[in-house]
Parts: structure tokens; sequence; C-alpha cells
């Protein structure tokens, strides 16, 4: 019996010595009978998102709550750096293959159309999903608004291109102050920034008083008429984040009128009051466009498979109710539709008499790649001149 005990302890601390060696040699190799070395941490799996800089603060606060959770795939750890830039650089970046430094593993540019400029094969359709909703409005500082349109917009578009257009600005509209100078409108690039991009097709809409053609984007009347609202915007920015943050930071010595996303504009209200002693108002195209924030994982040889997991894990966290609820905290709607808009904090609510409201005026279809491309030379023609 002492002999058979004493070949066990022999044989037991004999097997711990190979698993050792092994382990050194070899690296983990599984359970040992006894944790001689520690096994080596798996490496991170790097998830590199490029998103549209509207839902900045949104998606900054998803990632932390996805953070807190101690995700992994594979048994590695998953560790999300988010890049904000326009979907329209986006876009074109990512056909290019231009990374600058860590290439993305999934993009979210404001509007699924401009997946339609990556290359076949990039996205799997079935894979790309709307993460939020948000529609094109007109936001203005309130004593500008009360002054143009007194009794709310009449023919919007021309209101606004009226005003603009005229050499005498705010002096020649009544209720205006010659102090104020000319009609400033804030508007970001087309080619670059989907709000920019929309806002063109809406401008274009509103002048033919229906869908554009890309013929129309030739029609000589439309191109002065573009010409004259586009002389009265006194920068040309990449970022509706950007155009936003400058309309409250600087406020309406810059910008008497901004086309922005609806959820910037709920989201700032209070600040602009706060800065500058007066609110903004909101105003909706008599026909929008809804952007719907694709949210794509990339499907490039740049991409690992463990990345492709971590991308559709981090694209399911964000469309789970909890954080669509937090999305209208922050004035998107939600696409997830079991969502009421109203009641409770919503903003929607909380923002009505600035103008905001829960239902929507009638949306304008969307436009084709080969309208948006006419449109956007034209615009990038008109603008060289």
């Amino acid at each position: 019996m002492l002999r058979l005990s004493r070949t066990i302890g022999v044989g037991y601390l004999g097997l711990c010595l190979v698993t050792a060696l092994a382990t050194v040699v070899f690296g983990p190799l599984g359970y040992a009978p006894l944790p001689v070395l520690p096994a080596a941490a798996r490496p991170p799996i790097a998830l590199t998102v490029w998103y549209s800089t509207e839902k900045r603060d949104w998606l900054e606060e998803a990632t932390r709550r996805f953070a807190a959770t101690n995700p992994t795939v594979a048994g590695r750890p998953v560790q999300v750096t988010l890049r904000g830039m326009g979907s329209g650089e986006m876009a074109d970046r990512v056909a290019r293959r231009d990374w600058g430094s860590a290439p993305p593993a999934a993009i979210s540019p404001a509007s699924s159309v401009w997946l339609e400029k990556l290359r076949p094969g990039d996205v799997a359709a079935d894979d790309a999903r709307p993460l939020v909703l948000t529609p094109l409005v007109l936001v203005g500082w309130e004593d500008r608004s009360r002054a143009l349109w007194p009794d709310g917009p009449r023919q919007f578009w021309q209101d606004l291109h009226d005003a603009i257009a005229n050499p005498q600005g705010w002096s020649a509209i009544p209720g205006g102050q010659a102090a104020w100078g000319p009609v400033k409108l804030g508007q970001t690039s087309p080619a670059t920034s989907n709000s920019g991009a929309q806002a063109l097709y809406l401008m274009a809409h509103g002048f033919f008083q229906r869908p554009p053609a890309a013929a129309d984007a030739s029609d000589q009347a439309f191109l002065r008429w573009l010409g004259e609202v586009q002389a009265g915007v006194p920068e040309r920015v990449d970022s509706t984040g950007t155009l936003m943050d400058d309309l409250v930071r600087i406020g309406p010595s810059k910008y008497d009128f901004a086309l922005v996303y609806e959820n910037l504009a709920l989201e700032r209200l209070d600040a602009a009051r706060q800065r500058h002693g007066q609110s903004l108002r909101i105003f909706y195209p008599p026909a929008t466009l809804l952007s719907d924030h694709p949210y794509a994982p990339l499907r490039g040889d740049w991409v690992t498979r463990d990345q492709q997991a971590a991308a559709e894990r981090f694209r399911d966290f964000l469309v789970a109710r909890p954080q669509q609820e937090l999305a209208l905290q922050y004035g998107f709607r939600p696409s997830d539709p079991n969502i009421a808009l109203t009641g409770g904090q919503s903003p929607f609510a909380a923002h009505a008499a600035e103008g905001a409201r829960a239902d929507l005026p009638p949306l304008a279809p969307n436009p084709s790649a080969a309208v948006m491309d006419a449109l956007i030379d034209a615009w990038r023609r008109l603008m060289n001149k």
C-alpha cells in the first residue's frame, strides 16, 4: 500500500513537471492538475467604428455602457474605438481604402444612401441595420424667426431664398433690424456631409415642387436660385455636429438659421438659451428626409473573423431597448417602433413650445445615387465659379 501511494505521488509530481515545461515551450495547453504557471491573457479584439458625428453623445455613452458589460468574443475582450467624421468622407475613404490609422470594422453614416458608394461585398446587406432615425430641420434664433415668419412659414424654401437674396438683408424684413446684417444660413457641404446633401435635395424639391430628377441639376433657373441661397452660407463645414456646436457657441452673429438634424436641435436648445438669452425655434420643411443611421459591419479582407463577430455584438447591443430609450433622451427617434416619443422625459414633449413635434410632415422619396451625384456635381461647379 505504501509503495502504491509513493508511485501515485511521484507520477503526479512528474505530470505537473511535464505540464509546466510544456506550458513554457508551447503556451497554455488547457486544464492542468495544478496552476503551476498562469495562462497568458488573450489579446483584446480592437473594434474601430467610424460614425457620423451628430450621434456622438449618444454613441459615446452607449459605448461606455457596452464596456461596462465586459464583452468578450471567443474568450477575448472587445475594445471599441469610435472615430467621428462626415458621412460623405466616410463612404469615400472606405471605398478608397484610405484608413489613416486603424481601419474600421464597422461604419455608421447618417443615411443608408452612403452605403451605395461602397464597393460590392464591403457590406453584407442583411447585416446593415438602422440604429436611430432623425429628420432634417431648420433651426432659427427666436427673434429672427418671429421677424421672418410671424405666423409660421408659408412658402418655406422661397421665403428663405428671398430673405437671403435681398441685398438689404434684415432691414428689408418687417420686424428685422439693420444691425443683424444679411440673412445668414448655416449648411454643411453636400459633398462631404449627409445633412448638406439632404438640404441640397430638399431645396431642389422645393424649387420644382416635386422630387427632382438628375436632369434638373442643369436647369439654369434652378442654378441661379440655388446660387443666391448659397451666397448666404458664410462658411462650409463638413460635420453637422460641428455646425450645431458653432451655432450655439457663437450665436446669431454667425448664423441666423441652420439646417441640422432634429436630434441636434433638441439636444442643444437649453444650451442655446442659457448662452444667448433666447431659444432656437425648430421648423420642419414641407417635405423632409429621414436619416436612418445604419450600422454596417464591414466584410473587407482587413477585418478578421473575431472583429466581424465583435462588430455584430456591438450592433445588437445598440439596437436593444435600453440603448434605444437612451437615444430618445438625446433627441433621436428610436428605430424600435415600440418606444413612444411622448410622455415622461421625452424631449419632444419638453420642447413642443420651440416647435418640436412627434408627428412628421410628408417624407420626400429617398433620392437615387444618380440624382444626388448630379445635384452635388452641379453644386460643386456653382461654388467654383
